[in-house]
């Protein structure tokens, strides 16, 4: 009984910290993403100091859902842009979007966006290198952009590996 009400309890802990203190990502803020990701980690340090700990992930996900949903919302399906997230988030995201298409059957191309990485803090391109290191693994067949900041890939399973 004391496992259930705890989870209850901790539900309605989540819900309430989602009312109150959600980290909220406008269309302004993607445009500056080193400030958003300086208000992120201010609300973490909040969080750590209040040994709230179990809220961190779940507050680092919502926050990357809702940058994801602001730079995706004027795509289609047969896009996706990772700017802006963290690496665990965008593969995820990357994986989502696969097996959304391959449900449908869909076998043409899914463009990545992933950026070149000259925004990233600390060492460069992050996601860039491992969603590349994930179609190879996979066995995706794809394509660099001449810029290479995005990745035209087959779903086409037939199809080998071009890279």
């Amino acid at each position: 009984m004391f496992l259930v009400a705890a989870g209850i309890v901790t539900g309605v802990s989540y819900l309430l910290y989602q009312f109150y203190r959600r980290v909220t990502v406008t269309k302004e803020d993607v445009n500056n993403i080193d400030t958003l990701h300086l208000k992120l980690e201010a609300e973490i340090a909040k969080l750590k100091q209040e040994k709230r700990y179990k809220l961190i992930d779940r507050t680092i996900d919502d926050y990357c859902q809702q940058i994801f949903d602001i730079v995706n919302e004027n795509r289609d399906k047969y896009t996706i842009d990772l700017h802006g997230l963290f690496t665990k988030q965008a593969l995820s995201f990357l994986k989502d979007r696969i097996t959304q298409l391959k449900k449908e059957n869909y076998s043409g191309t899914l463009l990545v966006i992933t950026g070149q990485g000259l925004h990233s803090a600390s060492g460069g391109a992050k996601i860039k290198p491992m969603i590349e290191e994930y179609l190879t693994t996979n066995n995706y067949s794809f394509v660099i952009g001449s810029k290479g900041g995005a990745y035209t890939v087959s779903l086409d399973k037939k199809k080998i590996n071009i890279k």
